[in-house]
């Protein structure tokens, strides 16, 4: 049984277009086109919901809004930041708004959403013409990690801007290495938001197809691509994506639910 699934094509244009729409702002990635609909809207948050994010809120449960002069515009730029990583929420709080603003940030406490509400917090904002800026946070280790991957493989002196998805694959095919998930023998496609995470999954297929190892290797894209991706491709096999979260944030999964942990991803087959 083939175990694995060819995407390249899919996602390397939809990364690229994606990419090249982006917005920086600060060293924040911006938000890019998340309009048009491949997949129904439903499937999409189903694969989003389980992947925590973390902002800002204060007692009322109200976003932090963050402003900064724009340099091209009269008016200031309002932001709402949320972050892949729970200690980097945290150390925004501690380490820049308790010195930049003691008392509000007294008030204030990190809150978990999904990136399931963090989209549909984007999908509203669009419907009514929001001028506030939701922005994801990636860590930047991370980003560290893609970037070292770019110059390696011939970008040199290119930063990765976005946020960084490291997932096994297949040179030859430009196919991707898959896991069951389930019972059953339904396949699906992982995407790590670490690179440790795919890193150990692919040590794990090369052990059992040693022949393999040389076919290998572990490609980057970026998250505002593959969400791209869901909501424009025609390409059946998109649906097999399945994020996920970093280790941090698995934990994090399991100190809210300990009898609910995620499960470990198994070892892979070919």
């Amino acid at each position: 049984m083939k175990s694995f699934i060819r995407l390249g094509a899919t996602l390397g244009i939809a990364g690229s277009v994606f990419l090249a729409g982006l917005s920086g702002i600060g060293n924040l990635p911006g938000i890019g086109n998340l309009e048009a609909v491949a997949l129904p809207q439903d499937q999409i948050v189903k694969k989003l919901q389980e992947v925590p994010v973390f902002t800002l809120t204060n007692p009322k449960g109200e976003f932090v809004v963050l402003s900064r002069k724009n340099n091209n515009a009269s008016k200031p730029i309002s932001q709402v930041g949320f972050f892949i990583s729970k200690q980097d929420a945290q150390k925004f709080l501690d380490n820049r708004l308790k010195k930049e603003n003691p008392q509000l940030a007294s008030t204030l406490q990190v809150r978990p959403l999904s990136l399931a509400d963090y989209y549909k917090i984007v999908q509203e904002s669009k419907k009514k013409s929001d001028s506030v800026i939701y922005t994801l946070v990636p860590t930047q280790a991370q980003v560290a990690s893609a970037t070292s991957m770019l110059n390696q493989n011939g970008k040199k002196g290119e930063q990765f801007n976005g946020i960084p998805l490291f997932v096994p694959k297949f040179k030859k095919d430009n196919s991707y290495l898959t896991i069951p998930l389930a019972k059953g023998n339904e396949r699906y496609i992982p995407f790590f938001f670490e690179k440790e995470q795919a890193v150990a999954l692919l040590d794990q297929f090369k052990k059992a197809v040693p022949k393999e190892a040389e076919n290998t290797e572990i490609q980057v894209v970026d998250l505002y691509g593959v969400m791209e991706a869901l909501n424009s491709s025609s390409d059946p096999s998109i649906n097999k994506i399945v994020l996920y979260p970093s280790r941090e944030s698995i934990n994090f999964i399991r100190s809210l639910a300990p009898n609910q942990s995620p499960a470990a991803a198994p070892a892979p087959k070919k």
